[in-house]
């Protein structure tokens, strides 16, 4: 059901604004070859200004009409899904050219936003209960996101943006062994500010609120338009949060999407050749990611999300 709200205007509620830094996945450590197969070579940004004052206010008020779809979660205590299909501003918000050409400026490639509306616009609400972690330390299931803050800083204390300034590794090692990796404590100068990750190669979360009863980011998640990227989003990471009745059928529809890029792409550039061998591996690797939505979608064990848990730790000891 779509709620009424302000119609979004980007020429009064967006605000763009350049990163002081953007980090380098060389700069955290990372390999020539792992940085040569990554469809972005950003690790993380410092904060930028996404939205105006008046964007802040609007995006809040969308908001607060979606509490009632609030729930939780093993890994996060509090957050809404599905907001870009139940509000008209936000969806209008995160379809915005403006934003996401400069979302590809920053990133360095060309970014489109997640086909899975599911997987767009999730919302990170403060914990009920007292001393939990808004987000517990994770590894994203997608390529690129921004984290938007929402509130005031000055309204809250603690609930701060993490991430390990180091390799994936280099972090879950230093997880394991209680290592003095360097943890970067993200200061968001006001609401409006985001920070933009290629989230699936920097560890972070999102610390425990220590004062204040509201702490609210939005997070929105980015795939390469470059069809050749691999995807690195999981049904099981999915099926825990998401009702099935929406998205199986969202999953299938984004699986077909990628392996129809790559198909359009194969009809345009297939040369011809007498190597039945070329060609059959060629459609194989434009199919496959139907194939993988098929043994997903059938697959009967369950589910869990992914992240860095105390049981998840032990296990790789």
């Amino acid at each position: 059901m779509q709620l009424d709200e302000i119609r979004f205007d980007k020429d009064k509620h967006l605000s763009l604004s350049e990163p002081e830094k953007i980090w380098s996945l060389k700069e955290f450590g990372y390999s020539e070859e792992r940085i040569k197969n990554a469809p972005f070579d950003i690790a993380v940004t410092t904060p930028f200004r996404i939205l105006s004052p008046e964007g802040v206010k609007a995006l809040n008020q969308s908001i607060a009409q979606l509490l009632k779809y609030k729930r939780g979660s093993e890994r996060i205590a509090n957050f809404i899904r599905g907001a870009y299909l139940n509000s008209s501003f936000i969806r209008d918000l995160m379809d915005c050219p403006d934003l996401n050409d400069h979302i590809s400026k920053l990133s360095g490639a060309k970014a489109i936003p997640h086909p899975m509306k599911l997987y767009q616009a999730h919302i990170n609400l403060k914990p009920e209960e007292e001393n939990l972690d808004v987000d517990k330390w994770h590894t994203d299931t997608v390529i690129l996101d921004f984290v938007l803050l929402c509130t005031d800083p000055q309204h809250f204390k603690g609930g701060y943006f993490e991430y390990f300034k180091c390799t994936k590794g280099q972090a879950i090692r230093s997880l394991i062994r209680d290592e003095d990796e360097e943890v970067i404590k993200v200061q968001f100068p006001e609401a409006g500010y985001a920070v933009l990750q290629q989230g699936n190669l920097v560890v972070h979360r999102a610390s425990a609120v220590t004062e204040g009863t509201e702490r609210t980011t939005l997070v929105q998640s980015f795939i390469s338009e470059n069809p050749d990227f691999a995807d690195i989003s999981k049904l099981s990471d999915c099926r825990p949060v998401d009702p099935p009745e929406i998205l199986f059928s969202e999953w299938a529809r984004y699986k077909a999407f990628l392996s129809q890029r790559k198909l359009h792409k194969l009809m345009e550039q297939l040369p011809n050749t007498e190597d039945k061998n070329h060609i059959c591996l060629e459609l194989r690797k434009a199919i496959r990611d139907v194939e993988e939505a098929i043994m997903e979608i059938s697959d009967p064990t369950e589910a869990r999300l992914h992240f860095l848990d105390s049981d998840v730790l032990t296990d790789l000891l």
